[in-house]
């Protein structure tokens, strides 16, 4: 069992030296690297940094996207015992400003020099000053050389240093590397900020280390397999995967949204880690092209042939998700029935498999063994339509505060709509909304605690905010509303700190209810609204392509949507689809029904309505959109 990341990542080169290890685009060609050159790039970097007096525990920033440089820097910070401080290069000046000053960096690596100036405007307001920043693609003006270095000349420096065993900055490297404890820090990372401003997690190399000596065998992921990426390594999901990836000898390509489609087809990835919104964007372009094809109705045939058999099969091999244990009679008598309607199905789905999801299999590469989901709740139409055309969905849950893995999908036992069981050596109870211990009352739904050796230490000089998630005996609140089916596997059905009141006193989680209607092709977006109110409402984002079409197939006025959204048609056209999608017959209690709602011109976008994870910050929309919330309900 490995204690750090320096035992991990040792053990990786070591093992696999010669085997590729990560693959980039540099302009129109592609860079590729070894194990064993990746370990002498990064401990030159590490001596390197040495050289700049850096002392064991001090906190580097880490500003850049997703590629090789990110991984090169984070693993030189980890070999000097030092912690890194990521974000993206998407982040506000006032978000870099806060989480730098706040965390004490002193040195900043920086994607690009262009990170400078933004920086240094938000450390301004917080009259804190960086000392020393490194640039990564290796460019640096004269505006910035007073401050500013090359990431190749600091390597160049380490280089030379380590070329002399004896030099101070190699003796110091491999004392460094040797000392590291489980306990120490090797990240902080700032949340996203849904509810104001960031909290740094501290994170340590015993939290990571955790999930690394489990994860292999869970996934049943290999130095055979080969993975393609574009997941932000600063988000804890990203960097975990990373991880994964490089601790059993995998590669990784990295690569990105306008590429991706090319990627998979040319590396043919066995694993392709995402979040909820790529897996969205896939299904969409997926049905788009169907639809140009003019052969709709055909795929979605075949489409809801393969999802009947796919249920059939769940129910054969115990893959419900059930609540409540079954009559032993009853679930004998529905397996029967199960096998014969999987027979019936068997050959329609077979025949889809051969003439229908052939081509969508076809441009994923062909050899996918299966994805893995994290960072947000799967919605529930695209999980089925993934599974129906033979894709593996490997969706995991968990937080950043539990780096991250609290639990994930079996790859042998996927269940749609649950998130897996909770991931060995953790413990759990559900606290429901009246505060009581309902861990052991089957389908009871409340608040997942957790207790394990992947929750972080703390929130970095905020102990305030600390307390209010973490116990003394180390029980965190994940403030995820849940419920375990028969088998054990979690299903996430709200956030407890995101559940509407109504007047009435009916509790309502709008997760479910946003998902449902993001079904409809029309709806981009949802946000539900009625805390205090009689019913609930609804902020709907259009898909403006979709209503553009519907407006000139129906040859309604208008060229904008600012037009469209005003028009009777339109607004009876997203009744129709609201009552469609949330009722009885979709599995909602009549309190859950959406009453009323406004459509919006805007969409949401990630910085503003939607974080750096592009989840929904309520409390940003609310404030945004407070008058016309009020005027729903009048």
């Amino acid at each position: 069992m490995y204690q750090t990341l320096i035992d991990i990542f040792s053990n990786s080169f070591k093992l696999y030296s010669d085997k590729l290890a990560l693959r980039w685009r540099d302009g129109n060609v592609f860079k590729e690297m070894t194990f064993y050159e990746l370990e002498q790039v990064t401990r030159s970097l590490a001596a390197g940094l040495l050289t700049l007096k850096i002392k064991k525990k001090q906190h580097i920033g880490l500003i850049a996207d997703v590629g090789q440089n990110w991984v090169i820097c984070d693993l030189a910070i980890q070999q000097i015992a030092a912690v890194d401080i990521p974000r993206g290069t998407d982040s506000t000046a006032d978000e870099l400003g806060y989480i730098i000053s706040h965390s004490g960096a002193k040195i900043v690596f920086v994607d690009h020099a262009g990170e400078i100036d933004k920086i240094e405007k938000g450390i301004k307001k917080k009259k804190y000053i960086v000392t020393k920043y490194i640039v990564m693609d290796n460019k640096v003006s004269r505006k910035h050389a007073r401050k500013a270095l090359t990431m190749e000349s600091l390597i160049e420096k380490g280089e030379k240093a380590l070329a002399n065993k004896n030099s101070k900055e190699a003796k110091e490297l491999n004392k460094r590397a040797k000392a590291i404890k489980p306990d120490d820090l090797a990240t902080i990372i700032y949340t996203s900020g849904t509810t104001g401003e960031p909290k740094g997690v501290m994170t340590t190399h015993g939290n990571l280390s955790f999930q690394l000596n489990l994860l292999p065998s869970l996934m049943y992921v290999s130095t055979d397999d080969r993975a393609l990426t574009l997941l932000p390594p600063w988000h804890i999901f990203g960097r975990i995967a990373e991880y994964l990836f490089l601790a059993v000898g995998c590669s990784i390509t990295y690569t990105d949204v306008k590429n991706i489609g090319d990627d998979l087809k040319t590396f043919k990835p066995t694993f392709v880690p995402a979040v909820p919104r790529i897996w969205e964007g896939v299904y969409n372009k997926v049905m788009s092209n169907v639809k140009k094809s003019g052969k709709e109705d055909l795929f979605n045939t075949f489409k809801g042939l393969a999802m009947k058999y796919n249920h059939y099969v769940r129910v054969l091999e115990n893959r419900e998700i059930l609540y409540k244990k079954q009559n032993i009679f009853a679930g004998i008598g529905k397996k029967v029935a199960a096998i014969f309607m999987a027979m019936i199905y068997f050959i329609p789905k077979k025949l889809g498999d051969v003439f229908v999801f052939k081509k969508v299999l076809a441009a994923t590469g062909g050899k996918l063994r299966a994805s893995i989901s994290g960072g947000g709740a799967l919605p529930g139409y695209v999980d089925e339509f993934f599974s129906a055309i033979g894709v593996k969905i490997l969706e995991g849950y968990g937080m950043t505060e539990t780096s991250p893995i609290i639990s994930v999908r079996l790859p042998e036992r996927p269940v749609p709509g649950t998130v897996g069981p909770i991931i060995r050596d953790t413990e759990y109870k559900i606290i429901d909304l009246e505060g009581r211990d309902v861990s052991d009352i089957l389908g009871a739904k409340g608040t997942l605690h957790i207790r394990g050796p992947q929750v972080m230490k703390g929130y970095y000089k905020n102990s305030k905010k600390t307390r209010e998630v973490l116990s003394k005996d180390g029980w965190i609140n994940t403030g995820d509303l849940v419920r375990i089916n028969t088998n054990g596997e979690i299903s996430i059905v709200g956030r407890s700190k995101d559940t509407i009141v109504l007047v009435g006193g009916e509790n309502v989680e709008p997760t479910p209810i946003e998902e449902k209607l993001k079904e409809s092709k029309f709806i981009d977006h949802v946000m539900c609204v009625g805390q205090d109110k009689k019913s609930i409402g609804a902020l709907l984002v259009p898909n403006e392509d979709e209503l553009k079409q519907y407006a000139k197939a129906d040859g309604l006025s208008g060229s904008t949507l600012k037009e469209w959204i005003k028009l009777p048609e339109v607004n009876k056209l997203y009744k129709k689809e609201v009552n469609r999608l949330i009722g009885a017959d979709t599995g909602f209690k009549n309190f859950e029904r959406v009453t009323v709602f406004r459509l919006l011109t805007k969409p949401f976008e990630q910085g503003d309505e939607l974080n750096n994870t592009l989840k929904l910050k309520r409390h940003v929309v609310a404030g945004k959109y407070q008058k016309l919330i009020d005027e729903m309900f009048k």
